[in-house]
């Protein structure tokens, strides 16, 4: 069988583990499913309930993290995006001024249309999640609030997941999406990931 089939058993087991590192375990055997046809330690979860459980290798079972971290994330990565725009807009002045002095005035112009702006925006924004969750599962708001980004197997995202998750943090109204019954976006409906909190 290969992991994918073996992640359909797994996700519905009690025994199961994930590993920060190397995505769902069994928590038995820290190891990989290697059944071919069933599993002897297969044990269904009992208790449905609207959240899916994860297991983190320390045994501490924990859910999507709540609406108040979500904010969190939101209020710091946006500090964070706010100064990197900054930043990025003072060296691009700078160069500009070296390059073409008499242009800087254009520059400025252009600066102050609001489409420019929201392109701008995206690109700093796409650039900046793309990166940082691609790289280590986390946004710098992630890691003050010790939450994480994974699939909705518990398993680690790949890049493909990651840049469409990006993308979909700039569909219009996107904010509004957090309004329903559980706080997640459509980001990350879209991508099928999930934010857990994790130890550390």
């Amino acid at each position: 069988m290969t992991r994918d089939q073996h992640l359909q058993f797994c996700k519905k087991c009690d025994n199961k583990k994930l590993d920060l590192e190397r995505g769902l375990v069994c928590s038995l055997t820290n190891e990989f499913a290697d059944f071919s046809v069933s599993c002897d330690n297969f044990s269904e979860i009992t208790s449905i309930t609207n959240k899916p459980e994860y297991t983190y290798s320390n045994s501490n079972k924990v859910y999507d993290v709540t609406a108040s971290k979500r904010f969190a994330n939101y209020f710091i990565d946006r500090i964070v995006l706010l100064g990197l725009g900054g930043l990025f807009g003072a060296l691009l002045g700078a160069l500009w001024m070296v390059i073409a002095p008499e242009q800087y005035y254009d520059l400025e112009m252009a600066l102050e249309n609001k489409i420019i702006q929201y392109l701008f925006g995206f690109v700093i924004g796409f650039i900046y999640y793309s990166f940082i969750e691609s790289v280590s599962g986390r946004s710098i708001g992630k890691f003050f609030t010790k939450t994480k980004v994974v699939t909705e197997d518990g398993e680690r995202p790949d890049v493909s997941t990651i840049l469409l998750r990006s993308i979909c943090r700039f569909i219009p109204f996107e904010a509004f999406s957090f309004l329903g019954g559980e706080p997640r976006g459509w980001h990350d409906t879209i991508s099928k990931t999930r934010v857990v909190d994790i130890d550390s």
